[in-house]
Order: structure tokens, then sequence, then C-alpha cells
């Protein structure tokens, strides 16, 4: 696809958009810039919607063997226009304005516990399951809540998750990872220091949607056997076993996968939760969700 004018010729994604007033009303004026020529345009909003025509000469885009005008063709394949207060002008000429009166993040997904009992600035149980520690609350909770078929203690250096629940049935399997962290403070708060290690885990789980759930399987049966090395007598299976490891993972590429994910931070106040933590959470989601197409969860404090 080429843009012609005075009998130079350039492809189209040679040629710039360079906007010429920046005026808050009157038609929009714009160039198309190429390395050898510029063409001034304008686009003036009618009944028919923004449309746009030269300011003189016009140019000629080729396609393929046929050439129409440079204005028939945009007209026909319309930008997206950015305006002030981040407003957005589609190609169907509709104006989308942000809502300003929403929340970063959707608040709904807060899941506040009492966490009862728990040290919220111990993080990880450890092989001696100490029932002080986040970590172990929840595994406590979830075993409660839900059905695994094995739910693996993953906690170490290039872990997978601190907490790795399997469920599979004839068609189906999802894989939860839940990312526990300490709070930085004895008491709940608004700190964004809590959020900041737990949502980058929490993005780096994600990427196994596109690993593999087969590969994130091995991974996680390779790990369990080095961690029941580093500590003998002890198994890091609190729910099921190596053996429906092995059988679950032998079947994984015939089944669906489905990839949840859980965010545990005690150290969060859902009622104080600040305009910045929100955004870090929302950057977050937003990136799990269209990785993993899964859900995502954020137990914290009330």
């Amino acid at each position: 696809m080429y843009a012609c004018w005075s009998s130079r010729a350039h492809t189209v994604t040679d040629i710039g958009f360079r906007v010429d007033d920046f005026a808050p009303e009157g038609p929009i004026r714009f160039s198309f810039v190429s390395p050898s020529w510029e063409i001034p345009y304008s686009a003036e909003f009618t009944d028919q919607g923004l449309v746009y025509s030269p300011v003189g000469d016009d140019a000629l885009v080729s396609v393929q063997r046929t050439a129409l005008p440079a204005a028939d063709w945009i007209n026909q394949h319309k930008p997206y226009r950015y305006f002030a207060g981040d407003r957005i002008l589609t190609p169907d000429d509709r104006l989308h304005a942000p809502r300003t009166d929403l929340p970063p993040f959707d608040l709904s997904l807060l899941a506040p516990l009492e966490w009862d009992g728990v040290n919220i600035q111990a993080e990880s149980m450890d092989p001696e399951r100490l029932p002080h520690t986040v970590q172990y609350y929840m595994y406590r909770y979830l075993s409660e809540q839900q059905h695994f078929d094995v739910l693996i203690d993953d906690d170490g250096s290039n872990e997978v998750a601190d907490l790795v629940g399997i469920t599979a049935d004839d068609k189906d399997i999802t894989i939860t990872l839940v990312h526990c962290k300490y709070s930085h403070e004895p008491a709940p708060g608004h700190r964004v220091i809590d959020l900041y290690e737990v949502c980058g885990q929490a993005a780096r789980g994600a990427k196994w949607r596109e690993y593999g759930i087969e590969a994130l399987l091995r991974t996680l049966y390779n790990r369990a056997v080095r961690w029941a090395a580093r500590n003998p007598g002890k198994s890091p299976y609190l729910l099921g076993s190596i053996d429906e490891l092995y059988r679950i993972r032998e079947r994984a590429l015939q089944l669906r996968p489905h990839i949840n994910t859980v965010i545990a931070q005690p150290g969060l106040s859902a009622a104080v939760c600040s305009s910045e933590q929100q955004h870090l959470l929302a950057g977050a989601h937003s990136y799990v969700k269209a990785l993993t197409k899964g859900t995502f969860t954020v137990y914290c404090s009330p």
C-alpha cells in the first residue's frame, strides 16, 4: 500500500501523522508527512461524523492496483483520535470519556479475613507448619473452603507460589496459585510497600499459563522431590501425595486448564485501601487476567 503525491510514492507505514493546530475549537488540522512531502488536511464534525478533507491538493493511496484519493481512504479507514482528558474518538465516531467516578480496582475482589491467631509479620510456616503464620492460615482456610486433590507447600527460592492447589476431573484441571506476603507493620494499613512484591509474584505466576500446565506440573513434581530431600521426614504435600500429582500430570494434556490467582496480604486493610494500592492491584489484576483468564482474589484484613 502506497501514498503518492507529486509523482513521489511512499509506503503507508512510512507516512507520519502530525497535528498542526491544537486549538480547542474549530476543525482538526493535521498533515500527512512523508520523507519527501507534506500535505495538510482538516477534519470537521458533521451529521455523518468526523469527515476528513484535504486543504489543497490531495494525495493518492494505491492499494494493489487501485488508486483513490487519500481523503477517501482515510474516511473509509478512520484512525483513533485522542483528546484532552483521556477522551478517545473511535473509528465509528463514538466519543468515549473515562469514568472518573469508578475506583481503579474492583474492591469486591478484596476478601477480608479475621486472621485470628496470626502474626501478620510472619509469612512462611516452614517445615514445622508454624500455625501463627500467613501461609499456614491460608493453607487451613482454603482447604476448608474448597476441594483440592493436591495441595503443595512450594515456599522457597524460585517458587511457583507459596501454596499450589490442584484439582482435576475427567475434563478440567484447575491450578490455584496462592501468593502470601507478610505485613511490614504489626497492624493493617494502606502501605504500598506491602503489595509491590506480592503483585509481582502474582504476575510471574500468571506466565505459567503460557508455559503450559504440563510444564507447571513437572516443575512442581521436581520441586517437591527437592523439598523432601531438604527436609527429611517431612512432606511438602499438605493434601494428596506424590502419586496423586504424578497421576494428574500423566493426563494433563487431555484436560482443559484453568489457573486461579490468590494474593494473601493481611497487612492490607480493605477499609482504608488507598488509591495507590488500588492502582497497583489493578495493574496486577489486568495482567493476570489477560494471561490466565482465571479468577483473581485478594485476601486481606477488614
